[in-house]
């Protein structure tokens, strides 16, 4: 049996601890601030906050080089890893997966398969996680890429942001809905479409609301009777991200419920105090 390993970019914002015991290695995206590049493992939200109060205009982000994927998957092979399975944001609104596809081409070992999770943030951390589960157990890269696919369309995300300016200038969104949504002060509700792009859920006019809109979403798919893994994400906002937890916990205690906060490329493109959830059934279901 082939030896698998687990590479996904950094907008996956798993857990060191999870990323640990799976080995999941991760290619960070960049984020840049005035004059200045970082890579967005070395940048927590904290800093990249205080960073941008010191700045004038605002970050933008980049993709990872071709080189950055070579290297990880060169080490990768050279520790005896037969097979990769590369996991990355949708490529819809980022040229990571085509860097990814480029280092291939470069590879000593062809063995790479890249996987678009068509989403981003734990929306594509859950599905690393699951591979990198998958891969211990000893499924075959066949089994594990066919399970994913299966995943990838059971998995939901949603966002809720305080303004949809940062998507706007970012360009991730169109113009016209970031307008509407200052003009009403309200509070978008964030997903990918079927186009794998950034859109609007829906519009509610207060956070509450919102927050409730997205519980309706997520008791939908509970209602199926499946176990589910959901993730709470927050962007800058620890003690709410806390209090959601709890809160959900309590209201769905025969579920898996985790809390993560999402980094800085995240961050700069849907601002501070978001927060949001991603979920699917867990184990996964087989059709």
């Amino acid at each position: 049996m082939s030896k698998i390993g687990i590479v996904m970019d950094s907008t996956g914002y798993l857990t060191h601890d999870i990323l640990e015991q799976f080995q999941i290695r991760v290619v960070p995206l960049y984020v840049n601030i005035g004059n200045e590049t970082f890579s967005e493992q070395e940048l927590s939200s904290a800093v990249f906050f205080e960073k941008l109060t010191h700045t004038s205009g605002i970050s933008t982000t980049s993709q990872p080089s071709v080189g950055a994927f070579l290297q990880t998957y060169e080490s990768l092979f050279s520790e005896g890893i037969e097979e990769i399975i590369s996991l990355h944001l949708s490529a819809a609104i980022s040229g990571t997966l085509h860097s990814a596809q480029m280092a291939i081409e470069l590879a000593s070992n062809p063995n790479v398969h890249i996987f678009d999770s068509r989403s981003s943030a734990l929306g594509l951390g859950v599905l690393a996680w699951a591979a990198g589960e998958w891969a211990e157990q000893g499924m075959s890269i066949e089994e594990i890429m066919a399970h994913l696919q299966i995943l990838k369309q059971q998995t939901e995300l949603y966002f809720i942001v305080n303004t949809l300016e940062n998507l706007r200038k970012g360009g991730r969104i169109g113009g016209a809905a970031a307008l509407v949504g200052t003009l009403l002060q309200i509070k978008p509700i964030l997903y990918f479409n079927q186009r794998a792009e950034i859109d609007v859920f829906e519009k509610v006019r207060s956070h509450s609301r919102a927050w409730q809109r997205v519980l309706d979403e997520l008791t939908r798919a509970l209602s199926t009777g499946n176990r589910y893994r959901i993730c709470v994400m927050h962007v800058s906002v620890p003690e709410k991200g806390v209090i959601l937890l709890n809160e959900l916990r309590t209201r769905f205690p025969k579920h898996e419920v985790h809390l993560f906060e999402l980094g800085a490329v995240i961050a700069t493109h849907v601002g501070p105090g978001t927060v949001g959830l991603a979920f699917h059934p867990w184990p996964c279901l087989i059709e």
